[in-house]
């Protein structure tokens, strides 16, 4: 029983965390200026790139990254200590506790319930959440949409790119299949939040 309470609390507080916008932190910081009335009026990366500053959307979108990527690490490295598993009665570090931990953070990021629930895409987020767990093929992804976006100007293909291809290329690093299944499990889902966010953002 106490470790579905701990597990429910942890599921909040990583929703919770990633409802802090990184973006709306780091504009407000260095240019003491309101995100939500700059550009598209949106808390992501690509507003600050696109109509603040270049470097600066860089720094925010590594930020969104290691906010959940070094999270995930954190949460395995703590929910592993065996007094912890102890005390508990549970191992909450598996793979399962934890992808769904990692999750509750992109959610969070995409749909912020502190800012009616209009956030940014994502994407950051979403990159450093697959990169915990397979690093290989994000890399690879990511890599290919940076050549999309820098030879073709692509953004948006791009961000398709990092949801949808992933999960395919895990077939080529591992052979747990079940593993494999809840990567296009989370792609899909991320595919419905983006979608949701589009509508918010009224572009659909």
């Amino acid at each position: 029983m106490l470790s579905i309470v701990i597990f429910v609390i942890l599921a909040v507080i990583s929703y919770c965390l990633g409802c802090l916008s990184t973006a709306k932190f780091i504009t407000k910081s260095y240019k003491s200026m309101n995100i939500y009335k700059v550009g598209s009026g949106h808390p992501d990366t690509l507003n600050i790139y696109n109509n603040i500053d270049k470097s600066l959307g860089i720094f925010a979108g590594i930020a969104d990254f290691g906010k959940v990527f070094f999270y995930l690490v954190l949460l395995k490295y703590l929910l592993g200590l065996s007094y912890i598993q102890q005390w508990i009665g549970a191992d909450l570090s598996t793979e399962n506790h934890l992808l769904i931990l990692g999750f509750m953070m992109v959610v969070g990021h995409c749909l912020p319930v502190i800012n009616h629930f209009h956030g940014g895409r994502g994407f950051f987020t979403y990159i450093g959440f697959v990169t915990f767990f397979a690093p290989w093929p994000m890399i690879i992804v990511a890599a290919l949409a940076l050549f999309i976006v820098i030879r073709f100007k692509q953004i948006r293909f791009a961000q398709y790119m990092i949801v949808l291809l992933p999960p395919f290329l895990t077939f080529f690093f591992t052979d747990n299949k079940s593993f494999v299944g809840k990567m296009f499990i989370a792609a899909a889902l991320m595919a419905v939040i983006n979608f949701i966010v589009s509508k918010k953002k009224g572009e659909i």
